[in-house]
């Protein structure tokens, strides 16, 4: 009876622990989310008028800006774009924390959106000498996605292989496997020891296997595709040997319309005969200098 009389009573102070490290979980995703949402529209406003300074200069008829100067505001933009990046994936992990992270599936070409992230990546892998590829199969099979949130995954991938390749090749191939869209990312980079492997695609982790000329990165991009691909009921892995590469592969059921987990909610709906490129959209906001960042725009 003793005995028992402790074992219960050990059991419901696990439970009350349990109880609290999960409320302790949640308010730190909640806390998280708040903040990152707080810096977003300062970033915006930073990120977009140093935009404009930099690319576009003759916004500006009346200034002349030197030569010394764009270099400095050229560096000032790229660091702001970092920092942007990494409040964006911090909000993205709280939203998946907190359960709130809301998904827009779809019945997607999937060709179409490898197509895209390379096109969106392509000049990157230029810069660097890289040569980037991809290789689709013919006729594939749509898949029901949230188009926004898998090219972010892609997106992740592939720049995490310009990152760390020094010279070669990226190759993205896709290719249908049962009832679920395969595609992989290869690069001809140094590669990943095995025991680092396992430990990739949790929270600020990063790629680099150190001595690789690239940079570590937030260690957040390989986590929230891991999420995103789970999301939709897919799995996300890496095949590497060091000195051979790395090939990160990620599946995606056909047409399957339930989730392992998260808000699945419906497409919105265009009126017929009408284009969302062509409709007129508004814009409110209360802040004066992201009006004039749009106006500029």
């Amino acid at each position: 009876d003793e005995a028992n009389s402790r074992l219960a009573l050990a059991n419901e102070r696990l439970a009350e622990a349990r109880r609290l490290a999960d409320e302790a979980r949640q308010a730190k995703a909640r806390f998280a989310a708040s903040v990152s949402h707080e810096l977003r529209t300062p970033l915006n406003v930073i990120v977009g008028f140093t935009e404009v300074m930099y690319a576009s200069p003759q916004a500006y008829p009346d200034v002349v800006l030197s030569p010394q100067f764009l270099v400095d505001l050229g560096a000032i933009y790229r660091n702001a774009q970092h920092l942007q990046k990494l409040v964006d994936d911090v909000l993205d992990l709280a939203q998946i924390e907190a359960g709130k992270l809301a998904l827009l599936p779809a019945k997607t070409d999937f060709s179409t959106v490898v197509e895209e992230a390379a096109e969106a990546i392509g000049s990157l892998a230029q810069v660097r000498g890289l040569r980037l590829t991809t290789a689709v199969e013919p006729h594939l099979p749509e898949v029901f996605i949230d188009r926004t949130r898998i090219k972010q995954v892609l997106l992740n991938l592939l720049s995490n292989a310009i990152r760390y390749t020094t010279q070669g090749s990226i190759t993205v191939s896709v290719r249908s496997e049962g009832d679920h869209v395969l595609c992989s990312v290869s690069d001809t980079g140094p590669g990943i020891p095995e025991d680092r492997q396992r430990r990739l695609f949790e929270e600020f982790e990063h790629v680099n296997p150190g001595g690789s000329a690239g940079d570590d990165g937030s260690g957040l991009g390989l986590a929230i595709s891991k999420r995103f691909v789970q999301e939709h009921g897919g799995s996300i892995w890496v095949e590497s040997n060091p000195g051979e590469g790395s090939t990160f592969c990620f599946t995606l059921p056909m047409l399957r319309e339930d989730y392992a987990s998260g808000v699945v909610l419906p497409r919105p709906q265009v009126g017929q005969g009408s284009s969302l490129e062509r409709e007129p959209i508004l814009l409110v906001t209360h802040n004066p200098f992201a009006a004039r960042l749009f106006a500029r725009h």
